[in-house]
């Protein structure tokens, strides 16, 4: 069940230190890598190298119905409606900041990963990370792929093979970052390290190929990936939707893997909520400005808007919504918003924010969604002062007490060098289409603004 949450605060961190040509992957000297079992759980998976710039990794394995293998926590509670999922049986491991000099820091690193085989089995892949298992999931497997990409598709891969992106930029929880009494924000030192499971659906025992491709550039003039989609939510699997602040403005903050990139579009999950208007058609204000390089560092906080260098601030149209009642196709959707003009950006971070109404919900039918993911990335703010002062949205974790930092579903879509001529959408669709419940909170976000 999607959750709401009834309120949201805003913790003070004083004490927190602040087109070329298109060139395919390298396999890795360390490619072809055979599956060694026991590896039927996150926390005892198998470690394969985490491919470098330019490069990818590639594992040979097999599964079959009755492996032995184990459930993701997350994943069964979240499908209960379903039956859960079942038995995830390959579990494999990679760590990026085992590159050592070549790692990439918090991000982005543009990863495509994939799971393909011969014959009429049906494989799913589902991407994630570790998280503290004491204090999230016991089995330590927070889902990061959209859940829609289990599918009847084969390869299946994220991005979703019917997806217009060619890869997902991953970003990667900062370590070290304390509150104001120095204790580590919950989840340090986890969230770094990508998980990858192959679960047997369905048919016979099959042989399969899992890649990974890292898309980061090894010359200037090389570009693995055409474009690639930013984002710092899970696909919709605990997420939120508010009503408010009247007028709030609620940005992520990112940093595309190579310059020049072009910003062509934003997307975000519109609902459309039985008891409130159909938001279509709403005017909406989409604002994207641009910061300094954030570094290897925690991500700062935005500029004051009124001193900010903005490049787009508009109000365009909500373009439709999604609704629950598609059932877990519903997960994972968003509505794009076009950029028009695009934007390119030749250097530095990039701030991209959308302001609730001033109406209220029950004129407009605008709810903003935000991921409640135990997997930190401190990379969204909060303002609601039109962007003069901001703070990070935080909500409060139930079993421990503590304040865990949210994420909004802000997504974003760069573009490097020619456009693909057209997209192959792939028909196959998800299994299960029962109704998905999303419920909505009408209680205001309120407000600390951090330290700058």
């Amino acid at each position: 069940m999607i959750t709401a949450l009834s309120s949201l605060a805003l913790l003070a961190l004083s004490s927190i230190p602040f087109g070329g040509s298109l060139a395919p992957a390298k396999t890795s000297a360390q490619s072809a890598i055979a599956e060694v079992e026991p590896n039927d759980d996150p926390l005892s998976a198998q470690e394969i190298p985490f491919p470098g710039p330019g490069e990818k990794v590639e594992v040979q394995g097999s599964v079959a119905a009755g492996d032995d293998g184990s459930f993701s926590e997350e994943m069964e509670t979240f499908f209960s409606f379903a039956g859960g999922v079942g038995t995830l049986h390959d579990w494999y491991v990679l760590d990026p900041d085992a590159l050592g000099k070549q790692a990439l820091g918090n991000g982005p690193i543009p990863l495509k990963i994939s799971v393909g085989w011969e014959g009429e089995t049906d494989i799913d892949v589902w991407v994630g990370t570790l998280v503290d298992d004491f204090l999230f999931f016991f089995d330590g497997f927070k889902l990061l792929s959209d859940v829609r990409m289990a599918s009847l598709a084969n390869p299946e891969m994220w991005p979703r093979g019917d997806a217009a992106s060619e890869s997902i930029a991953l970003y990667l929880q900062p370590q070290g970052v304390t509150d104001e009494e120095g204790n580590p924000i919950p989840n340090d030192g986890f969230g770094r390290k990508l998980v990858v499971a192959v679960q047997h659906f369905d048919g016979p025992p099959a042989d399969y190929t899992l890649t990974v491709e890292n898309g980061a550039s090894v010359a200037k003039q090389d570009v693995i990936f055409n474009n690639e989609r930013h984002q710092v939510d899970d696909g919709g699997i605990t997420a939120s939707w508010f009503s408010g602040p009247s007028g709030g403005i609620v940005a992520n903050v990112y940093k595309p893997s190579r310059y020049p990139a072009t910003l062509t579009s934003i997307a975000h999950p519109f609902v459309n909520f039985s008891d409130v208007p159909d938001p279509t058609g709403q005017p909406l204000r989409v604002i994207v400005f641009t910061g300094e390089d954030d570094g290897d560092g925690l991500p700062g906080p935005p500029p004051p808007l009124s001193q900010a260098n903005i490049l787009f601030d508009q109000e365009v149209p909500i373009p439709g919504t999604i609704s629950p009642q598609e059932g877990s196709r519903f997960i994972g959707r968003v509505n794009d918003i076009t950029i028009d003009p695009p934007i390119t950006i030749e250097s530095g971070v990039v701030y991209v924010a959308l302001q609730w109404p001033e109406a209220p919900i029950e004129e407009t039918g605008v709810a903003l969604a935000l991921d409640t993911s135990p997997v930190q990335y401190l990379r969204t703010f909060l303002s609601t002062d039109e962007g003069e002062t901001w703070g990070r949205p935080t909500r409060t974790e139930d079993l421990s007490g503590e304040d865990v930092f949210m994420n909004a579903d802000i997504r974003a879509r760069f573009e490097f060098g020619p456009a693909p001529a057209s997209v192959v959408r792939s028909k196959a669709q998800r299994r299960s289409h029962r109704v998905v419940r999303a419920v909505l909170s009408r209680q205001p976000l309120s407000v600390t603004p951090i330290s700058r």
